[in-house]
């Protein structure tokens, strides 16, 4: 008997019904991009996960890609990030062209060791006379990218601790850990809202899963939100002025719905 690694056609026979009348609605109105089942979706898991705003985007690796965009990190940055993670992590710091630094992991939960973290930025990096924490190469150091793996939330009270002692913004990759609560010093918190900023995946793999690929960015800074929502639309705001160069990050409605209707479910 084989037994597949990943079986959905059962989570998908029972939603079918309401995600057809839902696509049908969809279809009807020809409102295809962002509109109002992406807004829908954006509002309940924002409140789910206790975040001010959502964004809907187009993948979790455009999540990630957005933030880093967004946050102006390029050219002669670095982001330290957890050696065990799936490719997008790095991948995303490589394309804005900064240099990912990997740091070794906690041998327990396989999530990025805050004790690593801190040796690399003691042991291999100087602060200049801006206060910035250069790394041998000679670039800045400017964030920190911890992955929530398996559901598993890192150790982010030792983590931000560490970032604000370095100046850094830590950015979570909480794609595979929707859902997820730490119990951190200020009470128990959701991945993706312990930090400046928070990214999900919902590749169909994922425990909410779309019928395709999808993501979202979660924060509380409105500053941050509308630049973000500026970014997904290749820098546009209002239509066709465009301030910045941004990406084709949109989530499709189709999506935004699917993954509301599975998660009412």
């Amino acid at each position: 008997m084989r037994v597949p690694l990943l079986d959905l056609s059962e989570q998908y026979r029972v939603l079918a019904e309401p995600i057809r009348r839902e696509f049908d609605e969809i279809l009807a109105t020809q409102s295809f991009i962002l509109g109002p089942k992406v807004e829908e979706f954006e509002r309940a898991l924002a409140r789910y996960c206790g975040a001010r705003h959502a964004i809907g985007v187009s993948s979790g690796t455009d999540a990630l890609l957005a933030i880093l965009m967004t946050l102006g990190i390029g050219p002669g940055d670095a982001v330290v990030t957890t050696a065990y993670t799936f490719f997008a992590t790095g991948g995303c710091v490589s394309r804005v062209g900064a240099r990912p630094i990997f740091v070794d992991i906690d041998p327990v939960t396989f999530n990025i060791s805050p004790a690593a973290i801190a040796n690399f930025l003691e042991q291999r990096c100087e602060k200049n006379t801006q206060g910035q924490w250069i790394d041998a190469g000679g670039r800045i150091v400017r964030a920190i990218i911890p992955v929530h793996l398996f559901g598993l939330c890192c150790a982010m009270d030792a983590i931000n601790a560490i970032a604000e002692r370095y100046r850094l913004i830590v950015i979570e990759d909480a794609a595979q850990a929707i859902g997820a609560e730490y119990p951190g010093k200020n009470g128990a918190r959701q991945a993706g809202t312990m930090s400046l900023v928070g990214s999900f995946s919902f590749y169909p793999s994922k425990n909410l899963g779309a019928a395709g690929d999808a993501g979202m960015i979660v924060c509380d800074d409105d500053d941050l939100a509308q630049r973000l929502r500026i970014f997904r639309q290749h820098g546009m705001e209002p239509r066709y002025f465009h301030h910045v160069i941004g990406g084709n990050f949109r989530i499709d409605a189709i999506q935004g719905d699917f993954k509301h209707q599975a998660a009412s479910s």
